[in-house]
């Protein structure tokens, strides 16, 4: 799959849920959209985080940073965002989805849906 860097209009939904650059002594941390695309590249492209391109940080550095936004419970807050929003800005297309029911169980006989599943 080819990786794209995140548009401004996804970028404006993100960044809202990072957590804040914090002045402390040392290093300042890197451009946190910089890292998320770092981020995005491992998750796309499906590569280790060894093969980070530079431009995105080191490879520990974008990984340090993937770690503190699982934490922190980030990308759920971001999900569930882009999926209210998603629509809204023409990001989401629903019409090429598919279920896999493969892990759903199936109604035996006549009996109600609930009782299938508490056996």
């Amino acid at each position: 799959m080819a990786f794209r860097e995140i548009d401004d209009d996804l970028w404006e939904i993100v960044q809202k849920y990072l957590p804040p650059t914090k002045p402390h002594i040392g290093r300042p941390r890197c451009d946190p959209r910089r890292l998320f695309n770092g981020i995005l590249y491992v998750l796309t492209t499906g590569c280790s985080w060894l093969d980070v391109p530079a431009k995105y940080g080191t490879k520990s550095t974008v990984h340090r940073y993937h770690l503190e936004l699982c934490e922190k419970g980030v990308y759920q807050a971001i999900f569930l965002d882009l999926l209210r929003s998603g629509y809204e800005i023409k990001k989401i297309d629903l019409s090429h989805c598919a279920t896999d029911t493969m892990d759903i169980q199936a109604k035996k006989g006549d009996q109600p849906a609930m009782m299938a599943i508490k056996r």
